[in-house]
């Protein structure tokens, strides 16, 4: 991926934003639940800095905008790193024409806390920066699924060798949640709720290691050097209550997909 192609997304993201108060301040609201206590001195502080922003934002005195985004990215800098810092320096910089310092301002909450941000913040730029990359992780979660779906028909079979056809688990066409959850004895659905969070959790690291190599490429202003794309987590493995994650050496090809190049995440869920 090349530093016009992240620019281009992260600064389409940002612009929306800008231009959709409700939407700002239902992120910021979200990202203050983040924060650990002590709070309010944090927020009395974090509080002011968005009001700062949304002063420059709304103003058509260039002076008076020019100075509120000083102000707020002072009282932003202040204080450590942290969800709501860095998206709200995201929008400071954007405003600024700064855009590579508005592009790593926002990758850091998918660093930090990719959960929410690829979900709750910037799903857009989840889904056309980074879920693009994870092919691997959908066809491993896809996989293992199909696995604890597969031995839950064969069970439902030999206890009701005589049910009709259309009540029966039919994995190839994708068992409703509600139908499959109630033919699922303990075990099972313990397993499958443990894949899920496997597979949260293995998208979150992933996350993580492809911001690094997006900000790899931002800094390699020139061009000239060829940065190739990391290895892919497929896995947690937990020992002693720590996670580890192995990695798939194989790159991303035509291979992780379907015959049209394109993947229907929809399948997954």
């Amino acid at each position: 991926m090349s530093t016009t192609t992240i620019l281009h997304h992260t600064t389409t993201f940002l612009h929306q934003t800008l231009s959709q108060p409700d939407h700002r301040h239902r992120i910021f609201t979200l990202l203050l639940t983040t924060l650990s206590p002590p709070l309010h001195p944090i927020i009395t502080h974090l509080n002011l800095a968005q009001q700062t922003l949304e002063n420059a934002i709304t103003t058509t005195n260039s002076s008076l905008k020019s100075s509120s985004l000083r102000l707020s990215e002072t009282l932003l800098l202040s204080h450590p790193k942290n969800p709501v810092t860095s998206f709200l320096l995201s929008l400071i910089y954007t405003l600024c024409d700064k855009h590579v310092e508005a592009c790593v301002s926002l990758l850091e909450l998918f660093e930090t806390h990719p959960s929410i941000a690829r979900t709750e913040v910037a799903p857009q730029v989840f889904e056309e920066m980074f879920l693009v990359h994870f092919v691997p992780v959908l066809e491993w979660y896809n996989e293992k699924r199909l696995r604890i779906v597969s031995s839950l028909s064969s069970n439902d079979n030999d206890d009701d060798n005589d049910e009709s056809e259309e009540n029966s688990v039919v994995v190839d066409s994708g068992v409703s949640c509600v139908n499959l959850l109630s033919k699922m004895n303990g075990d099972q659905a313990l397993e499958l709720k443990e894949l899920e969070r496997d597979y949260e959790e293995v998208l979150d690291e992933n996350c993580r290691v492809f911001v690094e190599y997006f900000k790899e490429v931002l800094e390699n202003k020139d061009g000239d050097r060829v940065i190739d794309p990391p290895d892919v987590v497929l896995e947690a493995v937990r020992k002693g209550g720590n996670d580890e994650y192995s990695r798939d050496g194989k790159s991303l090809s035509a291979e992780f997909g379907s015959e049209n190049g394109r993947y229907n995440v929809m399948f997954v869920f």
